[in-house]
């Protein structure tokens, strides 16, 4: 939160006495002021006190008093609406819940007050930022930078301020995480999430009202009688009724609530009945789905006018997401709703994505005078710093100028980002906040002086990355609404060469800090740095579809550089393990969460390059029995003891049918799957690695088979062999998966993967190890699914696998 002047939105008003002056609240290490407060003033509030008494501790040694009245021969700091204040009489003229004033009414008083609670809360900490020069730069309590002051004078400069955008929220934060935003301004006040669920409720409407959900396929369709998300009917008869009045209902019970939220369910099941369809102009949308924000902001607009009637100062938050994603064609949006329109826009560093952004936020703020902004600005489960403060800034002043007032992102944050996070929010409140001025201060304060310009360059890196280079990248999608956070692709297009500059960028900034709070912080980036670098050499490259070695010297030699990326990957996942108990640098979104990014079988493809030649020579047979006995990494010694017994014949599978020798045109014991219905997998004699038969992928774009296995906990390993014929000319991934799940046969975070874009015209094996536990966020592990993945591979692709199995290790 930078507070750097008075934007033209704010018009407050103060009755102040002329009396103001300079006031000094520590005389050489002596409080001469003490803090008054309200004798009941909110948990928030005093959570900011307990700041400010905190900050001027550490400035000066000096402790405030806080008091619910004035301490005789004290200067005094009025916290909030004590009595003294009320005697001001301050006005405030359409100022939001969290604006501000700080005034010097006498020579010996300080006044700080907001609009609401909130907005004095944010008074505290302007305060701070202003007159005693604090800036919470990271979370936690080395993050905090409060410049020494043995003498603390306030000048009499009053202060009025109001945040540019009403809300201001980003999601993910863990409890340090959320504090720190806090004293950065954020605050989120609009409600505008997933919630037709909630406000229709089958349990209260599905018996009295079916006509309230929707017509699908000629059927009623009933909530009670299905697990199905659904949308609402909305033309149906007294459905507008019913839903302003339980809204009404909810601002009764909670008079202080700013909004109320009308976003649509997290489906794309409409009503198909003729009166909704009658509403729809019978288009689609930029994403391809059914254009029906018509329908929807009819019912909105109705309910809204319903509800104004009896609370005329509510707002109304709701999605502009799938099928409501563009405006309505013929309808004007109340002026009291804020429609979100979600999109990830960093997106917008490509300048047509950009172009359409522009075109599409002008066209909502043809119909709705105020807007809100969704955004994706991931920090977790990304694998490097997506980092770009510039293109931030660019995008919320442009927003900002076309009628955004309203802002939240999906950030689930990784510190490693640095000073990320703290310019965006410096953004939310004021987006005309110099970017370059912002930066500046956060690096020399951030590890002192001597060490900014090595923070610079090693931000300033992954700025070009992510706003130039990524455009070049395979990984940039130009379609959908956000980016594919869940593939690390994007890790390819950095070299071990520029990761290993990074680390002596960091480690410069931490050898030239010169305090032990500087250190701290310098070491705490370089500590989320060791995750990135681990991704980036775990991740496999062109050296994992390489062609065996043709001698044994080359073997030899092969095998001491191969285990590498596996003991990087290993690290990768024990730094998030460690950093689950770091209050800054847990992984909201841990790489565990996702198959692609889980990354357990990086590297371990390298191996198995050399599985021919543990079959032939005994001395590529004795250095991986030494590595499987003696290597620090559990995954090496995993994946060196699991590629013996493989190769020599000693693994017993737990699966059946491993070779897909039995069966006719479908092997026996294995379960079809074909995600989106195109393509086909069958069991083929063209070609086998063992036996005569195999499974042939042809033309799948995403599936594969499956078998249900009831596995004890512990640590396995999945192995498998894969053939593309020669020519082919676009190449999707194929993957072998062990994904736990529960008793209800729901997918669980986590497994053990492995993902490779094969080589073509030879056999190459495919092979992942990790750990089965017992349990997982609470849930028992009832069983795995263990199945081949093949994805993205054009109709004219054919893929085999063969010798498929899952092992348990000793």
């Amino acid at each position: 939160m930078r507070h750097v002047g008075l934007l033209p939105i704010i018009a407050l008003t103060c009755c102040a006495s002329a009396w103001s002056a300079p006031v000094t609240i520590v005389q050489d290490g002596q409080a001469t002021a003490a803090i008054v407060v309200p004798a009941e003033a909110p948990d928030g509030v005093m959570a900011a006190v307990n700041e400010l008494v905190s900050c001027v501790q550490e400035a000066s040694g000096a402790t405030l008093a806080t008091a619910t009245e004035p301490v005789e021969g004290m200067a005094e700091i009025h916290v909030g609406e004590t009595p003294y204040v009320r005697s001001l009489e301050i006005e405030w003229e359409d100022a939001g819940v969290d604006a501000y004033v700080i005034q010097f009414p006498r020579p010996d008083a300080i006044v700080i007050l907001g609009a609401a609670a909130s907005g004095t809360e944010f008074g505290v900490y302007g305060f701070l930022e202003r007159f005693l020069g604090v800036r919470w730069l990271l979370p936690g309590d080395d993050g905090r930078d409060v410049p020494p002051a043995q003498t603390i004078t306030v000048a009499d400069e009053p202060v009025r301020d109001e945040p540019a955008f009403m809300s201001r929220l980003f999601s993910g934060g863990r409890g340090a995480h959320n504090d720190w935003a806090r004293k950065n301004g954020m605050h989120g006040t609009i409600q505008f999430h997933h919630n037709l669920r909630e406000l229709y409720k089958p349990d209260i409407f599905a018996e009295s009202n079916p006509e309230f959900y929707p017509l699908v396929g000629g059927k009623r369709f009933n909530p009670l009688e299905s697990s199905a998300r659904w949308q609402p009917c909305f033309t149906a008869p007294g459905i507008v009724e019913a839903g302003a009045e339980r809204i009404i209902e909810y601002f009764n019970d909670h008079p202080d609530a700013i909004s109320y939220s009308l976003g649509i369910n997290d489906t794309n099941m409409h009503c198909q009945c003729p009166t909704c369809t009658a509403l729809d102009p019978g288009r689609e949308n930029f994403l391809g789905l059914p254009h029906l924000s018509d329908r929807y902001f009819t019912w909105a607009n109705a309910v809204v006018e319903r509800v104004l009637e009896v609370h005329p100062d509510k707002y109304f938050g709701c999605l502009a997401y799938n099928n409501v994603v563009e405006p309505p064609d013929r309808v004007e949006v109340n002026p009291r709703i804020i429609p979100y329109m979600t999109y990830d826009r960093m997106k917008w560093v490509h300048p047509e994505i950009q172009e359409h952004g522009h075109k599409l936020t002008q066209a909502w703020a043809e119909v709705s005078p105020t807007l809100g902004w969704y955004d994706y600005i991931y920090g977790t489960p990304y694998m490097l710093p997506r980092y770009y403060p510039h293109k931030m800034g660019e995008y919320l002043r442009w927003g900002y100028e076309h009628g955004v007032r309203a802002l939240y992102a999906e950030a689930y944050p990784n510190f490693g980002e640095g000073p990320k996070l703290y310019v965006y929010l410096a953004l939310n409140w004021d987006p005309y906040a110099d970017v370059d001025a912002l930066l500046d201060e956060w690096f020399e304060r951030c590890c002192g002086p001597d060490s900014a310009q090595a923070l610079r360059s090693y931000y300033e890196f992954w700025e070009d990355f992510w706003t130039r280079r990524i455009l070049d990248s395979a990984w940039f999608s130009e379609g959908g609404q956000y980016l594919r956070f869940s593939s690390p692709a994007y890790l390819a297009d950095v070299t071990p060469e520029e990761i290993a500059q990074c680390r002596e960028w960091l480690e410069e900034a931490v050898a030239k800090a010169h305090t032990d709070r500087q250190r701290a912080r310098g070491e705490l980036l370089l500590t989320a740095f060791e995750y990135y670098e681990a991704s980036a050499l775990a991740y496999p490259r062109d050296g994992d579809t390489a062609a065996p070695p043709e001698t044994e010297a080359e073997a030899l030699a092969r095998l001491e550089t191969s285990f590498q990326p596996a003991a990087y990957a290993q690290k990768r996942l024990d730094l998030v393990r460690q950093f689950e108990d770091h209050p800054v640098l847990l992984h909201p979104l841990p790489p565990t969460r996702y198959g692609a990014t889980a990354g357990s079988g990086w590297g371990t493809n390298r191996i198995w390059q050399l599985y021919e030649w543990v079959q032939q020579s005994d001395a590529v047979r004795g250095r991986l029995a030494e590595l499987a006995e003696t290597s620090e990494f559990k995954t090496v010694r995993q994946n060196a003891a699991l590629l013996l017994k493989v190769a020599t014949g000693e693994a017993e599978a737990l699966n059946t049918n491993v070779s897909f020798e039995e069966g006719d045109t479908w092997p026996d014991g294995w379960n079809k799957w074909v995600k989106f219905g195109i393509g086909t997998n069958y069991r083929s004699t063209d070609v086998a690695h063992t036996g005569e038969a195999s499974l042939c992928f042809d033309g799948m774009k995403r599936g594969g088979p499956t078998q249900i296995l009831h596995l004890e906990p512990g640590d396995y390993a999945l192995t498998g062999f894969v053939y593309v014929p020669e020519g082919q000319q676009t190449m999707g991934t194929v993957a072998v998966q062990a994904t736990p799940r529960d008793e209800g046969g729901s997918n669980l975070p986590g497994g053990i993967s492995s993902q490779i874009v094969p080589a073509q015209g030879r056999w190459q094996p495919i092979a992942a190890a990790g750990t089965i536990p017992a349990q997982i966020g609470g849930k028992d592990v009832a069983s795995v699914m263990f199945l081949p993945l093949v994805d993205g591979w054009d109709p004219d692709g054919k893929v085999y696998i063969d010798d498929l199995s899952i092992v348990k290790l000793d």
